[in-house]
């Protein structure tokens, strides 16, 4: 009886044995590195306990990383993370090639929160891409930046995420993911995935 013992948990390490070895072999690891939030210029004592605690919001799904300052109720994405400043979180994903997009706001004086989504909201499509090689880490770290948007004779504070990749080649140079830009594309004119739409 103990020798079959032996022979039965011999064969099932022998035969699982490949499939963790490919497991391996097919997967890699990504870090989300959130970085502590610094102000463009020195914070007050107001906005400085505004973001205590804060952090950013983001999800993924299949081969695209989403990044919002938008609220995830009007998102069609999964976003389900949320990773406070100072904090990372650790990924094991399937290697292959991987993109992010930004979805960013800029604070618009309007009575409603659907046009203030309309006019100051928008997509920022394929800011970057990185890769997640098999059995590697890649990380991606992201500084934020408190800047003053004035809205509604109002500060509000926003930060602009900075996004660099680290890997086996080093470190990118950063790139902001929600800033708008000449490609950014405005909420209204926006009509891809991303954007939920009640039917």
């Amino acid at each position: 009886m103990k020798l079959f013992v032996n022979i039965l948990l011999f064969a099932l390490v022998f035969i699982g044995a490949p499939a963790l070895a490919q497991d391996t072999a097919s997967t890699g690891t990504l870090v989300v590195d959130v970085r502590p939030y610094v102000g463009e210029k020195p914070l007050s004592k107001k906005v400085e306990q505004q973001f205590k605690g804060a952090g950013l919001e983001w999800g993924i799904r299949d081969d695209l990383l989403v990044f919002t300052m938008v609220h995830k109720r009007f998102i069609d994405f999964p976003i389900n993370h949320m990773t406070r400043y100072g904090q990372s979180e650790t990924l094991t994903l399937p290697a292959g090639e991987y993109r992010i997009t930004g979805i960013g706001m800029r604070m618009m004086s309007s009575f409603t929160m659907q046009k203030v989504l309309d006019r100051g909201a928008f997509v920022n499509n394929d800011v970057m891409t990185f890769r997640v090689e098999p059995g590697k880490t890649t990380t991606l770290r992201i500084n934020s930046v408190i800047k003053r948007d004035t809205a509604f004779a109002a500060d509000f504070w926003m930060p602009t995420l900075l996004a660099s990749i680290v890997d086996k080649n080093g470190t990118s140079q950063e790139k902001a993911l929600n800033e708008r830009i000449d490609s950014s594309i405005g909420w209204l004119d926006y009509h891809g995935p991303l954007k939920f739409v009640a039917q």
